[in-house]
């Protein structure tokens, strides 16, 4: 039992530096920008409380928006902006940090898997977690939705999962990580009650008070933060509420049909849609609590008009832990008919070499955004979110080291899709130049120029260097100081 034990943390730990190494690469291969919210509503906020400057959207002007995770990134950059000169330091140091949380799916489906089919599935689960690209794609970005994901698998492995009765501490973690969630993510109360529900009719009803002592700790807390970051508790929450739902502001974005979460799967999985349902099917005889939560999620979500992928980022775990549980019980019966450990072992692998062929396969047409065709896995669109404005980040990181900068004009591309001062980190004025008449009235007030087009010159700008067909210009002389002009008073004018 302990060699076994030892076996499945060495394979544990082979299998997170595995998954680990393909966020990392992705996360730095690839910059791009799936929703503006990912820049603006966590990065740049965390600048601003690190380094006192930074683009203020209309939702923090109207504090809908929790400083929770902003303040933990804020403190990140902090503490490592002297890693390098610019934004470079501490960026990659984000991206780390983000990206050793999106190792929690892994871990938890290798957990999952372990204790209900034992070491051959544990492997299984957790590689197929850990090669699965909307994992990796996601492993970077600073969503709250993310965030919340990770927290409420945690304590729905600690409620649902484990030892029965559990102990104190596990329930109090429990309630925690549900507590946690609610507050990053209340959309999610839905299917934190369902787990509740389950888990006190599974465990012991009896000890419900450590439960609720977990829960209530992290909503105090963050209610309390609201208090004193805005002006009253819990405003993240019910401001929220009021403006996008009673407001109407949600909805202004754009309204999709209920539909839509199960049209993006579809879109984004083709045909390879099937059998993951098939595998799901096969797992949620014995985990049936994971295919409810899921469904869930994604039901709660489709009676809101506004709809993002991101939003239902949360169920993702869940269902592809479902496919890889569903898998792994397969090729148990499979391998139970090849006697010896070599036959074993090729059908185990050769079950990840395939899951990992697909996953690569659809990662190359990953684009929510492509009219719906349900076609072919190799049919690839004409551009996939893994390359998604990633021009405007390498050029406002590349402008962060730049000392001759002392002020910004942007032409032809939307202050969302850029990287704020989170990647451009100086303090300098950006103009964001909305027809050539604003270009040339401006002009003394900028010396250099990101523009959208390769060309050899833009006016007195000299093309100096460019990033996927985002191209930085200059021009040798200062700038002139406009004493009238601040990126947040312009934002707070165009209601932005």
């Amino acid at each position: 039992m302990i060699r076994q034990l030892n076996y499945s943390r060495v394979w544990l730990l082979l299998i997170l530096i595995f998954a680990l190494f393909l966020r990392l690469n992705a996360a730095f291969s690839y910059p791009n920008i799936l929703w503006p919210d990912e820049i603006f509503q966590t990065l740049e906020q965390g600048h601003r409380l690190a380094f006192g400057n930074g683009m203020i959207p209309w939702d923090f002007r109207d504090g809908i928006r929790s400083w929770l995770f902003p303040g933990i990134l804020g403190g990140i950059m902090k503490l490592t902006a002297g890693f390098s000169e610019g934004s470079s330091g501490y960026l990659a140091s984000v991206k780390i940090f983000l990206s050793l949380l999106s190792l929690i799916p892994v871990w938890i489906g290798f957990s999952i898997a372990y204790e209900s089919i034992g070491l051959a599935g544990a492997i299984l689960t957790g590689g197929i977690c850990g090669i699965w690209f909307e994992f990796i794609y996601f492993a970077p970005k600073a969503f709250t939705e993310v965030i919340a994901a990770y927290s409420l698998l945690v304590g729905v492995y600690l409620g649902c999962y484990g030892k029965n009765p559990p102990s104190r501490q596990r329930l109090y973690w429990t309630g925690f990580f549900y507590g946690l969630t609610t507050y990053l993510r209340f959309h999610l109360l839905p299917a934190i009650a369902i787990a509740l529900i389950y888990q006190v009719r599974q465990k012991n009803f009896p000890q419900l008070p450590p439960l609720a002592l977990g829960f209530i700790g992290p909503v105090l807390l963050g209610g309390a933060l609201d208090a004193f970051t805005w002006s009253t508790p819990f405003q993240s929450i019910w401001k929220l509420i009021w403006i996008n739902i009673f407001e109407g502001k949600f909805n202004s974005f754009g309204v999709s049909p209920w539909q839509q979460y199960f049209t993006w799967l579809a879109l984004n999985w083709s045909w390879w849609l099937f059998p993951i349902l098939v595998f799901c099917a096969i797992a949620a005889r014995r985990h049936w609590i994971l295919a409810l939560l899921a469904l869930v999620i994604i039901l709660s979500h489709s009676f809101l008009g506004h709809k993002e992928y991101r939003y239902m980022f949360p169920a993702l775990p869940l269902i592809i832990i479902l496919a890889g549980l569903g898998t792994a019980t397969l090729v148990s019966r499979l391998s139970l008919m090849r006697g010896s450990l070599a036959g074993k072992t090729i059908v185990i692998f050769s079950s990840l070499l395939l899951w990992a062929f697909l996953s690569w396969l659809l990662a190359g047409r990953f684009n929510t955004d492509q009219t719906f065709n349900f076609g072919p896995p190799w049919q690839k669109p004409g551009y996939t979110h893994w390359q998604t404005h990633g021009g405007q980040l390498q050029a406002y990181q590349y402008l962060s080291s730049e000392k001759k900068l002392c002020g910004l004009g942007v032409k032809g591309l939307a202050w969302q899709y850029t990287g704020g001062y989170a990647y451009l980190h100086q303090d300098v004025p950006i103009y964001f130049l909305k027809d050539n008449e604003n270009f040339e009235a401006l002009q003394p007030y900028f010396n250099y120029l990101l523009f959208n087009q390769d060309t050899a010159a833009v006016g007195d700008y000299q093309r100096e260097k460019c990033f996927n067909g985002t191209c930085v210009y200059r021009r040798s002389n200062s700038c002139q100081v406009n004493p009238d002009y601040h990126i947040n008073q312009y934002l707070k004018e165009a209601g932005e």
